[in-house]
């Protein structure tokens, strides 16, 4: 078992990382980079064949990693209520 002091170096790191994540989503939900390349698209000659392909293999992806975020974030609450209340009982 780690040391108070480790233990509260553990919990500042985590704290920093959540905290860093959790902004970066707040911004990424605005949605604002989005909502530009929704208006941009729409003039004329903007996509050419190359730029359609390059604009649909960047959007599957994204949607890929933003649902493998949600997964993962779904369920990393549980996990660490767990991982918690195992090391208190043993």
């Amino acid at each position: 078992m780690a040391s108070n002091g480790t233990q509260d170096n553990h919990i500042r790191e985590l704290d920093k990382k959540i905290s860093a994540l959790s902004d970066a989503l707040a911004h990424l939900g605005q949605g604002t980079s989005l909502k530009e390349l929704l208006r941009i698209i729409r003039f004329p000659g903007y996509t050419t064949p190359a730029e359609f392909a390059f604009n649909v293999a960047i959007l599957d992806t994204m949607l890929v990693q933003v649902n493998a975020l949600e997964k993962l974030g779904a369920g990393s609450g549980s996990r660490g209520e767990t991982c918690g209340r195992q090391a208190v009982n043993a």
